[in-house]
């Protein structure tokens, strides 16, 4: 998958995290947490305490999801990779755990908090839904935990300096408007799978989920680049999962 022994575990982990919510042996979690704050985590340079490094800050961040997508670019990895740790620690039952609330927070305000149109990837995009499908208060009105004190977060053009607040539902509320936005069509998410999309839809309940899940019902994988057999049956998967839930 990967050069990354701390980003492989996680993905490693992931079905079982996915299908029982649980991990086999606890401690490997413990080595995913050890990743928090080191050289080469997203944003790290600019002071940002809370994301995981999964690549030294030295090497090219470069890897191919199990979906078959790869990231754009290094950020873009370094950032996606922060998401995947974050993703099974918050799924694995971590959510009471301060460091994975705080990793949750720089992964918001890396997506979805940022001032005017995203600008992360739309890969990122769509894997941090998952963060929103797993937090067990994506619909509480309590703020979520960013730490905007890093020099990494000042940036004008990219943050709005003067509002710093945001909830849980704020979130899943962007969340959602984008989803409704991207569904139209493949050219609004590109270099992402629509089926990356499909799987955290399923376990958000909201009426926009659902009219994007129906969207992405009658949509094929016609028009995309071919992938390795592996990540088409990932896809077949999650395709299962869809027609489910449609029936």
């Amino acid at each position: 998958m990967s050069t990354s022994p701390v980003l492989d575990l996680a993905i490693r982990l992931w079905p079982q995290v996915r299908d029982r919510g649980a991990v086999d042996d606890p401690n490997d979690l413990d080595t995913l947490l050890a990743a928090i704050n080191q050289p080469g985590a997203a944003g790290y340079m600019g002071g940002v305490q809370h994301t995981f490094a999964c690549f030294p800050p030295d090497e090219d961040a470069t890897f191919v999801l199990p979906s078959g997508e790869r990231p754009r670019d290094d950020g873009d990895a370094r950032l996606i990779a922060h998401v995947l740790v974050t993703r099974t620690l918050l799924g694995a039952g971590l959510s009471v755990d301060r460091r994975v609330q705080a990793a949750m927070g720089d992964a918001y305000a890396m997506t979805w908090a940022v001032a005017g149109a995203y600008d992360a990837s739309p890969l990122a995009l769509a894997t941090s839904i998952w963060l929103a499908a797993l937090d067990p208060q994506q619909a509480s009105d309590h703020p979520v935990p960013i730490d905007w004190s890093p020099e990494f977060y000042d940036d004008a053009s990219r943050w709005d300096v003067d509002y710093r607040l945001f909830s849980h539902y704020d979130i899943r509320e962007r969340i959602l408007d984008w989803i409704s936005y991207a569904s139209v069509s493949p050219a609004r998410h590109p270099g992402c799978s629509f089926w990356t999309l499909v799987e955290p839809l399923l376990r958000i309940p909201d009426q926009r989920a659902q009219m994007a899940l129906s969207s992405f019902g009658d949509a094929s994988d016609e028009s995309e680049d071919a992938v390795p057999a592996a990540a088409m049956l990932d896809r077949a998967r999650v395709a299962a999962l869809l027609r489910a839930y449609t029936a």
